[in-house]
């Protein structure tokens, strides 16, 4: 398949910060129309130095199949002129992030995402006819920038796909670039949690005490569906019966009895809950021979 190589660059004498500490750049490449486009490597290169006089100016850019929406969210916290950064470079509208610190008449400071190494090898593919350079300046407002030079390499590969799925891509990318304007999607859990309720025998120590000598150990182990035999038809009440007792703790000094286990939620159908049933049905399950399971 060929390879394609596109080559940019933003050259700019001076670029002056608003009311906000803050500068936007775009520059629109097009792309043949139709196909998904494979990015298989990405670079930048500071072609020009300038001295910021003491400033602090920091910069990132973002390479996106659309142009990219500042967030309100800021690149440094508590830090006037630093508001509004780009989305995370973890975000679905991101094809390739970079930021840092612009060097006193130096080469500056630039992390990326992907890093260098997995940038040469990216295998990033994506299906709108175009893809925008996002730079973002940020230091002290109505402070001017001098001296801005920055190249660009993309390294494509293009392949021809059906109209609707050239379609479906660019409604999902276009969609994506509506990005969110705060983020906060991490979940804050404890030392204790993590200990007590995933591994729960990590409160005491020791594992799981076994099962006890029974006739119903076969049942404790599997659900009561012989594999070699005609099913036998189970009850709701029945299923739901197991599962609860699946999910129910057994205290750490006492043997576990012949009950179920908690792995055995494993291998449930989909559809099996403990509780009330819900209004809609659960999906039919068929076996090999097309007969519908029942349960």
């Amino acid at each position: 398949m060929p390879v394609t190589i596109i080559k940019e660059t933003i050259e700019l004498d001076t670029v002056t910060l608003d009311s906000d500490g803050s500068a936007f750049l775009q520059k629109r490449i097009n792309l043949r129309e139709g196909m998904v486009h494979n990015l298989l490597q990405t670079d930048l290169f500071e072609d020009a130095f300038f001295a910021p006089d003491g400033q602090s100016v920091r910069i990132e850019f973002a390479v996106s199949p659309y142009p990219v929406v500042p967030t309100n969210m800021p690149f440094i916290e508590t830090a006037v002129g630093f508001e509004n950064r780009y989305p995370s470079a973890g975000d679905d509208s991101i094809l390739f992030k970079a930021n840092g610190t612009v060097g006193d008449l130096s080469a500056s400071v630039i992390n990326q995402f992907p890093s260098k190494q997995i940038a040469a090898n990216q295998m990033m593919s994506f299906y709108t006819d175009h893809i925008y350079i996002n730079v973002h300046i940020m230091g002290q407002p109505d402070f001017v920038f001098t001296n801005f030079a920055w190249s660009f390499m993309f390294t494509m590969q293009n392949k021809n796909v059906s109209v609707l799925t050239h379609s479906m891509g660019v409604l999902a990318e276009s969609h994506d670039a509506m990005c969110a304007l705060l983020m906060s999607n991490g979940h804050m859990i404890t030392k204790a949690d993590l200990r007590g309720n995933t591994f729960p025998m990590w409160r005491y120590g020791g594992i799981v005490s076994e099962h006890m000598v029974s006739p119903l150990g076969a049942g404790g182990f599997f659900l009561e569906v012989n594999t070699l035999d005609e099913e036998r038809m189970q009850t709701a009440a029945q299923v739901r019966s197991v599962i609860a007792d699946a999910r129910t703790m057994t205290a750490f000094d006492e043997p576990q009895g012949a009950r179920f286990p908690e792995w055995i939620l494993m291998g449930l159908n989909q559809g099996l809950v403990s509780g009330a049933v819900r209004d809609q049905w659960p999906p039919i399950k068929h076996a090999d021979n097309g007969n519908v399971l029942c349960l």
